[in-house]
């Protein structure tokens, strides 16, 4: 699996040009037809996708090639699951997040355990990586909570992200991140987590 960007055409042409890198050996990926159809629940719509497959040249690995608005095995967007753990974040509980996205109680139960789960090891991984890009940037607002510190880590990731080049290349001190990351600073969850905490901070400032 390999996250990119959601431009599908750009994609097409980075995998053509041997731009994309392999998760396992660091070598080139090229096209390798498309994945099942499935649909992907957004917001205020659902939309039916194939994701691209790509092949590794040297060690013929096969990945599938995932926009940063989607999530590996879950049928609902990050715009949704973002939705959902703001809302946590802030004391709602799940039966009333379900209520208001029009989802199962389940799923959305299963979303907020899984994530609480990973807390800390999300806290850590999401700030590290903050640090890496931007050292001088705001930090984080304890909130009293594994959960909340974790939401507003991806949050931060996010705003220092944005419009900015990774620090990451074969000569870093950094070194290659894995496949995971390089869409972490700029993926709908963390622009989502981003604009709430930002727009928290100017909440509180403002004595909202």
């Amino acid at each position: 699996m390999l996250i990119v960007g959601i431009d599908a055409a750009a994609v097409e042409a980075a995998l053509i040009d041997g731009r994309l890198s392999c998760p396992g050996c660091a070598s080139d990926l090229r096209p390798w037809g498309h994945s099942v159809e499935r649909e992907v629940r957004l917001l205020d719509r659902s939309v039916d996708r194939r994701f691209r497959r790509s092949i590794c040249r040297a060690c013929a690995a096969t990945h599938v090639v995932i926009p940063e608005d989607t999530l590996l095995r879950r049928c609902d967007g990050v715009e949704v699951i973002g939705v959902a753990l703001t809302a946590k974040s802030k004391g709602k509980g799940h039966r009333r997040i379900a209520r208001d996205l029009d989802r199962p109680d389940s799923t959305v139960r299963g979303w907020l355990r899984r994530f609480a789960f990973m807390a800390d090891e999300l806290r850590e991984h999401f700030t590290r990586w903050a640090h890496a890009i931007d050292p001088v940037h705001d930090r984080l607002s304890p909130g009293g909570s594994a959960f909340f510190d974790a939401v507003d880590a991806v949050g931060v990731l996010g705003i220092v992200g944005c419009g900015r080049d990774w620090p990451w290349s074969d000569e870093s001190e950094y070194g290659q991140p894995p496949a995971q990351i390089p869409a972490c600073g700029t993926t709908a969850l963390g622009s989502y987590l981003g604009c709430e905490r930002r727009s928290a901070r100017q909440d509180r400032d403002a004595g909202c």
